[in-house]
């Protein structure tokens, strides 16, 4: 049900006149339900191919015993960086949001009529600068996403209960079609959880919960490719006959209209890497590493090590760890440097703030006296990421 050419005969199912409904919970007629039913089961009669470079996708027993290697999607229309399950139960402004009417069922199958809000918005993402296929003008950019909600009296009911819509999104050359001929390009992925490849939600399955999903680009041949941080429509279609898709017009994602656009990025494993100011001729290798507790939660440490010059011109380390909690935006460690046999000797502390991806800040802050030639220096020094954890691609 993954499939957009079955999503696609679902939408020109469509077409077919269902009974004007009156209020929710209305029963439909068989035949509207069959109508409704019967786009899902309009199989392809092929598998469908997948873009170059995106590997086969078959149905027969293959070639490959073992799962791929990290590494992020190649489809991605948002920083893999930008966020990890679970996705946000509460929208944040600005938002779009209306009503709408979905198709529904109660626990014999009968066909019915549940009306839900629909709420589109985004999330700031950190912009590093660098040009990508969802951003290729390097600018500020977002997460987009599109929740579900059912009324709280029907929140988790299971005797009754919508189903999934077909949705879609018009932007430059991507238009929706017609609804006898859709264009198969307009067709989105909706997922539950971020970074994802190929998961889906399909047409017509059940939703208990309200539920809410990121928006997702599919890595199939004749899909469209949108860059959802900039202005488009997004089309629900519940498939009822006398009822309109909702129509959503979503502006360009504005950083302004953000607070927390400008807001350091939290650590986390993303921020492990190869630093280097060149100007200082420093080096610097920053760890993400984390640890459960007997009480199940988790302490995450940042260890680093920075490779400077004593007042000898010799190669002298600075190196140090410590605990801090998830979403903190500033680390701040005190502070040893290598001596001789490796021994480690106070040397002050390093405050590590990150600005973006590919930016690092730290506030050095030395001791008085150190020994010669231990050379001390202060102040804030700025650091370019040099490399990144394979799989862990930050933008």
């Amino acid at each position: 049900m993954k499939n957009q050419i079955r999503l696609m005969l679902a939408l020109a199912a469509g077409v077919i006149a269902f009974p004007a409904l009156a209020q929710e919970r209305t029963p439909l007629s068989a035949e509207a339900v069959a109508a409704h039913t019967a786009a899902a089961a309009l199989l392809p009669s092929h598998t469908r191919a997948a873009k170059p470079g995106d590997g086969p996708h078959t149905k027969v027993m293959g070639i490959h015993p073992y799962p791929d290697t990290p590494g992020a999607n190649a489809f991605r229309a948002y920083p893999p960086s930008c966020a990890a399950d679970p996705l946000p139960d509460k929208s944040t402004v600005p938002v779009v949001s209306n009503r709408i009417p979905l198709f529904a069922r109660d626990a014999t199958g009968t066909g019915l009529v549940e009306g839900v809000t629909v709420t589109v918005w985004r999330i700031p993402c950190s912009s590093s600068g660098a040009a990508t296929a969802y951003n290729p003008n390097a600018l500020t950019n977002a997460m987009t996403f599109v929740r579900i909600d059912r009324d709280t009296a029907n929140e988790g009911n299971r005797s009754h209960f919508p189903t999934f819509p077909i949705v879609q999104a018009s932007q430059g050359s991507i238009g929706f079609g017609t609804a006898g001929a859709p264009n198969p390009a307009s067709l989105v992925r909706l997922a539950s959880e971020p970074n994802t490849v190929i998961a889906d939600t399909p047409f017509d399955s059940p939703m208990y919960d309200s539920t809410t999903y990121v928006l997702e680009n599919y890595p199939y041949t004749g899909s469209g490719f949108f860059k959802f941080s900039d202005a488009f429509t997004l089309r629900i279609d519940p498939q009822i006959g006398g009822v309109t898709p909702l129509d959503l017009a979503i502006p360009d994602y504005n950083p302004a209209l953000y607070p927390d656009s400008s807001a350091l990025m939290p650590f986390d494993g993303y921020a492990a890497a190869q630093w280097i100011n060149a100007t200082l001729n420093q080096g610097l290798i920053v760890q993400i590493a984390e640890q459960i507790q007997p009480d199940g939660s988790t302490v995450r440490q940042l260890g680093f090590d920075l490779e400077t010059v004593d007042l000898n011109g010799d190669v002298m380390w600075l190196v140090g760890n410590a605990a801090f909690l998830p979403f903190a935006t500033n680390v701040v460690i005190n502070t040893n440097y290598l001596g001789n046999g490796l021994s480690q000797h106070s040397w002050g502390t390093a405050k590590f703030e990150l600005q973006d991806c590919n930016h690092l800040d730290v506030t050095f802050a030395p001791n008085a006296l150190l020994p010669t030639p231990i050379r001390g220096f202060s102040g804030l020094i700025h650091y370019d990421r040099l490399f990144s954890a394979n799989g862990m691609l930050c933008e």
